[in-house]
């Protein structure tokens, strides 16, 4: 794994740190192939969540512009490289994530967190996407994420001003999920993905991906994808977490209350 990635384990939480802090914490596909291994590796080995955060009160200045190609291919700038597979990996992947924005997220850096299913940070984070102003036309992916989550109209001023926001104005566009103390952000992000890993694991996943769905394609479904999506949701239901869960529900039901 590249030095500029950081891996620890903690039960059944992946905390994931950028630390190439010469870089301000930016990206290249190298250290997005590390960190799409880091989460699979972590997946196979029985986490069930995972925390992206970044080193250097920094999360993330976006892709870095040294390794960008002069002149890309089709097939990089299709992907945008690496960084596409990396944020389906987070969006649709094994694991549920939170980000943990200890610092700016610009760029490429605001998609991975946008990308994450939670974003906790501090009061005096600035989130920016500035492709614009580096002559680059975003991708579709890129910009679909942002204006789904924050509208249309504002994604619009995000990318065609390029300005930076704070993070009580990324809140208020649901951008960031929690806003807490700079010393409790790491803490929190990791007590939420804790509480996603101790959720049943198929429903957890299930439902990721039928959000993921209606994000994409609305309730809409044809015959095939209904059928898929019914079976997912039939496997969640029977699965030995599911019948644990609503046992242990039941049986604090059945308690008496206490004086």
């Amino acid at each position: 794994m590249p030095n500029q990635l950081r891996k620890e384990r903690h039960g059944d939480v992946l905390v994931v740190t950028f630390c190439n802090l010469s870089r301000a914490n930016a990206v290249d596909d190298r250290v997005l192939l590390a960190l799409q291994g880091a989460i699979n590796e972590a997946a196979d080995t029985g986490a069930r969540a995972a925390v992206l955060t970044g080193a250097g009160g920094v999360f993330c200045a976006g892709y870095d512009l040294n390794a960008l190609p002069t002149t890309p291919d089709r097939n990089w700038l299709k992907g945008h490289g690496e960084l596409e597979a990396t944020l389906r990996l987070l969006r649709e992947g094994p694991l549920p994530t939170v980000a943990a924005l200890s610092g700016a997220a610009i760029g490429a850096g605001l998609e991975i967190a946008l990308s994450c299913d939670l974003r906790v940070a501090h009061s005096e984070v600035l989130v920016q996407m500035p492709p614009v102003k580096l002559g680059i036309v975003y991708t579709l992916e890129g910009i679909w994420r942002l204006a789904t989550l924050c509208g249309a109209a504002k994604a619009r001023e995000l990318l065609l001003l390029a300005e930076p926001i704070g993070a009580e104005a990324a809140h208020r566009l649901g951008l960031i999920s929690r806003l807490v103390a700079s010393d409790a952000v790491l803490d929190t992000a990791c007590e939420l993905a804790r509480k996603m890993a101790a959720q049943p694991r198929p429903a957890v996943l299930g439902t990721r991906r039928l959000i993921e769905h209606l994000l994409r394609s609305g309730p809409t479904l044809s015959e095939e994808q209904a059928e898929e999506l019914l079976a997912l949701r039939l496997a969640s239901w029977q699965s030995p977490e599911a019948h644990t869960a609503r046992q242990n529900q039941r049986n604090r039901r059945r308690r008496p209350d206490k004086d």
